[in-house]
């Protein structure tokens, strides 16, 4: 069954939404999470047309100074926090799943598990 689109979603989050429930196996807690990370891929794509917008002005009048730390520590914020919530949910997927296969050889904690026990099993 798909999972119902949250409502309020920008392009950039309906994308990352349809994308990431075709290739992933959620539980309710990852739904939550991935709807978040949804939310701050949207967030993201106003920080940086805001960006885009003051780096033109700028451009265009190289005598206008515009002070935007503050607007490149939000969006530095914003990016960790995607990283931290997609990584939870790959986490999940990880031990979650045999079918999802993680890029270092194993299947999450479960599998490092078995593959302890298997070794010292073998001697």
């Amino acid at each position: 069954m798909a999972e119902e689109e949250p409502a309020g979603l920008d392009e950039r989050g309906r994308r990352m939404w349809r994308d990431s429930l075709a290739i992933w196996s959620l539980t309710p807690a990852h739904l939550v999470l991935l709807e978040e990370a949804c939310r701050i891929a949207d967030r993201l794509e106003v920080l940086d047309s805001i960006l885009r917008s003051v780096s033109n002005s700028v451009k265009r009048n190289p005598e206008q100074f515009a002070d935007i730390s503050g607007l490149l520590g939000e969006t530095r914020q914003q990016s960790g926090a995607l990283k931290a919530l997609l990584a939870e949910i790959r986490q999940g997927q990880y031990g979650a799943s045999p079918t999802v296969v993680d890029p270092a050889g194993g299947a999450g904690v479960s599998d490092l598990t078995a593959r302890i026990a298997r070794k010292q099993a073998e001697g």
